[in-house]
C-alpha cells in the first residue's frame, strides 16, 4: 500500500513538472478521476433562481434512485468513494447543498433545514423523480430526516449516518462551541488539518495537492460557514426532534461511528427511539464520516438495508 502511494505521489510530481499544471488544476484532475472511477458525472439545476450542482451515474432507468446529502462544510464529494462501492443498477443523485461546493451561495434562510429540505424536494421535481431511498450525513442527516417526515410520501427508506439534531448526549464539539471555538469552521492554515483529526478516526490517504487546495478553499468560505452554521443553529431551537422523528414512516437504517467526536455516538439510541421501523449499527474505530472512512463497509451495510426493503 505504501508503495502504491508514493508511486501515486512520483506520479503526480512528474504530471506537474512536465504539463506547468498548477496544484489547483492538478486537485481538479484528481477529482474528476475519482468520480469517474465511481461512474459519476458533474450536473447542474435550477432551483428557486439558484444554481444547484449535483453528482451523478446518469441511470434514470434504474428502479430505485438514492439521494445522498452531505455534512456541514463539506459537499458532494464526501461520497464517491462510498458510491463506488453501490452496485451499478441505481440512479444516484448527489448535490451540493445551497452555500456549499459548486452550488450557489444563497442569503440565511436558505441555509435553514427547512428550506435545505425545500432544496431537494425541487431537485427531485426538476429530475422528475417521485420516490427516492435517502441518505444524509451529519447537517444532511438533520436535513434528510426533517424531508422524511415533512415529505414522507417521497422517501421509500432512510439511511441516517452519524446524524445531527439530538444534544441529548453532548459531545466534545459542543464543549468546544461552548468555550467560543467552532473546530469546524477552517480561518487559517493548519487548521484544515486539525479538522481532519477531529472529523475521522481513519483518514483516508488524500495525495498532494488535495490537503493544500481543500484548506485554501475553507478558509475562502469561513464567512459562508459561519452563516450556514447559524442558520443551523436557529433551525435546532426551532424544530423539535420528539416531533419529527415520529413522523417518520419509511424503514430507518442509523449508522454511527463509535469514535465519533462531533455528534456522541449515544444519541443513535434517541433517533431509534423516535423512529418506529429503525436499525442501528455502530463502527467501530470509526468517527463522523463513515462514508469516507470505510467506504466499503458502509457500502455494504446500506445495500444489505435496501435489499431488505425492496
Amino acid at each position: 500500500m505504501k508503495r502504491s502511494r508514493l508511486a501515486v505521489l512520483v506520479a503526480l510530481l512528474g504530471a506537474v513538472l512536465l504539463s506547468g499544471c498548477s496544484r489547483s488544476d492538478l486537485f481538479s484532475w484528481l477529482i474528476e478521476r475519482q468520480r469517474g472511477k465511481a461512474g459519476l458525472e458533474l450536473a447542474e439545476a435550477a432551483i428557486n433562481g439558484r444554481s444547484v450542482a449535483y453528482l451523478t451515474n446518469g441511470n434514470t432507468t434504474a428502479s430505485r434512485a438514492l439521494v445522498m446529502v452531505h455534512g456541514f462544510a463539506v459537499n458532494k464529494d464526501t461520497w464517491i468513494r462510498m458510491a463506488a462501492h453501490l452496485p451499478d443498477d441505481l440512479y444516484l443523485i448527489i448535490p451540493d447543498l445551497p452555500g456549499h461546493g459548486d452550488s450557489s451561495v444563497a442569503h440565511a434562510a436558505a441555509y435553514t433545514v427547512e428550506s435545505q429540505a425545500a432544496t431537494l424536494a425541487g431537485l427531485m421535481d426538476e429530475l422528475g423523480i417521485g420516490q427516492v431511498d435517502m441518505a444524509g450525513n451529519s447537517m444532511g442527516g438533520a436535513i434528510s430526516a426533517y424531508f422524511a417526515s415533512r415529505y414522507p410520501d417521497r422517501v421509500r427508506t432512510l439511511a441516517l449516518f452519524d446524524p445531527a439534531g439530538s444534544a441529548r448526549y453532548p459531545s466534545e464539539l459542543d464543549t468546544a462551541l461552548a468555550s467560543g471555538k467552532n473546530p469546524l469552521v477552517v480561518r487559517e492554515p493548519g487548521d484544515f488539518s486539525v479538522l481532519m483529526d477531529f472529523v475521522m478516526e481513519q483518514r483516508p490517504f488524500m495525495p498532494w495537492p488535495v490537503i493544500p487546495v481543500l484548506e485554501e478553499q475553507a478558509i475562502a468560505r469561513q464567512a459562508v460557514n459561519d452563516e450556514i452554521f447559524a442558520a443551523l443553529l436557529q433551525s435546532a431551537e426551532q424544530l423539535e426532534l420528539s416531533a419529527i422523528l415520529p413522523a417518520i414512516d419509511a424503514p430507518t437504517l442509523i449508522v454511527w461511528g463509535r469514535k465519533d467526536r462531533v455528534l456522541a455516538p449515544e444519541n443513535a439510541e434517541v433517533f431509534a427511539q423516535g423512529i418506529r421501523q429503525s436499525t442501528v449499527v455502530l463502527l467501530d474505530n470509526v468517527g463522523h464520516v463513515p462514508m469516507m472512512e470505510v467506504p466499503k463497509q458502509s457500502a455494504r451495510v446500506w445495500q444489505e438495508f435496501l435489499q431488505q426493503h425492496p
